[in-house]
């Protein structure tokens, strides 16, 4: 196995606080679209699932910031 991995096409959610992330990790309604944690403030999201992935964080309470 190499010891890296290339990703073409991937979405990222990053956040400023750790803990921020684990809560999203743990939401049901996210956890289908999340794929591995990048960082302590990074984990990537499965590209076709932006729209969904940005509901859910909003209706969580959260305003995302979409950049492409």
């Amino acid at each position: 196995m190499k010891p890296y991995k290339l990703h073409e096409g991937v979405a990222i959610i990053e956040v400023t606080d750790s803990l921020l992330l684990t809560e999203i990790e743990s939401d049901p309604g996210l956890q289908p679209f999340l794929g591995d944690r990048l960082s302590d403030t990074c984990i990537s999201v499965q590209p076709q699932a932006i729209q969904e992935v940005t509901r859910r964080l909003l209706s969580l309470g959260h305003l995302p910031r979409v950049r492409e």
